[in-house]
């Protein structure tokens, strides 16, 4: 497969590339090439289903038993490279929702999760479009409530088709920024979802061109972003409960420096650990954090830290009004 790069093929790495790579493995020159020569040879890494209904039988080729990880749940199941999920009936009435291997690997940090009360939770997922980590979790948690926002209105039609189409009940979007949550929901979910918005770098492991994701300007002003809607995420977390934070890139300033930086303003939240994650434990932080490689796994490369509030103080209700756009069959 060739790699573009600002519509150019690239044949060798570009000295930022290579910069990213130096900062990630600073001690194995042998392993910042491995790195480099998955972003510039991508190879075809195979996808997963998250199923949605009971009808779980679909003409599509599935990874052998032995490939499939220990941890995954009874909810995903991985499909070999090469097999094209959206063309099937069954994608087109909902039984499931395909994902990106990185994404079920990032998002199974929910998993954690499990030994609570999810039953009873209130989930705001704020950055949904198209879906895929809204669909996750309430397969995962099963909540009583989810909330799925998009601000960006173009995006919004997409979200409601899938949340639609793969049957979630008990579910609303909602178009407003993150300061609106903050301001309107504060401490009112039990888990707050940021699939932040980045500048993308494992989108070049798939194959895809994403001119200037390396560039210092792109990646600093993602971080900026990414700060400023987790800072306020945080603020609609009820006492005890959790944020997760993830991405599909893999700058340190992006991932480990903003989640740094929200623990120093933040100090009722902590990092939670992730046990099935451990071997993708990030070295770049104190706390635990989790990485994927497209060296070293089926994903392209993604970033997950989750993070609990201490369970003192007030917990707040959720407006009515905040639940007028019902997702149902006839979106």
């Amino acid at each position: 497969m060739e790699v573009h790069y600002g519509g150019k093929s690239l044949k060798e790495p570009t000295n930022l590339m290579r910069k990213t790579a130096a900062a990630l493995f600073p001690d194995c020159s042998e392993e910042q090439e491995r790195f480099l020569s998955s972003l510039l040879h991508p190879e075809e890494r195979g996808s997963a289903l998250v199923w949605t209904k009971e009808a779980r039988e679909v003409p599509l080729q599935f990874v052998t038993p032995e490939e499939i990880p220990s941890w995954l749940p009874g909810e995903i199941a991985l499909l070999a490279p090469g097999e094209k999920p959206g063309s099937t009936e069954q994608y087109q009435r909902g039984d499931y929702y395909p994902l990106d291997f990185s994404s079920v690997l990032t998002g199974s940090a929910l998993l954690a999760l499990r030994g609570e009360r999810t039953a009873d939770w209130k989930i705001l997922d704020l950055c949904a479009a198209p879906g895929g980590k809204s669909i996750l979790a309430s397969q995962l948690l099963h909540p009583a409530l989810l909330l799925s926002n998009e601000v960006i209105g173009k995006r919004l039609g997409i979200l409601r088709h899938n949340l639609a189409r793969c049957g979630l009940t008990e579910t609303f979007t909602q178009r407003l920024s993150a300061e609106e949550w903050a301001a309107q929901t504060p401490s009112a979910f039990d888990l707050s979802l940021v699939d932040a918005p980045c500048s993308g770098q494992s989108l070049l492991a798939k194959g895809k061109d994403n001119p200037g994701c390396f560039h210092p300007s792109i990646v600093k002003g993602n971080a900026r972003r990414q700060l400023k809607i987790l800072r306020a995420a945080g603020e609609t977390v009820a006492p005890g409960g959790y944020l997760f934070y993830s991405t599909c890139t893999f700058a340190i300033r992006e991932n480990e420096g903003v989640v740094t930086k929200l623990l120093k303003s933040n100090p009722d939240f902590s990092a939670v650990e992730v046990p099935h994650l451990e071997e993708l434990r990030s070295p770049h932080s104190e706390f635990p954090s989790y990485r994927v490689y497209p060296h070293r796994s089926r994903g392209a490369g993604g970033f997950v830290c989750l993070l609990r509030r201490r369970d003192s103080g007030q917990r707040n209700e959720i407006s009515n009004r905040l639940l007028s756009y019902p997702v149902s069959g006839s979106d």
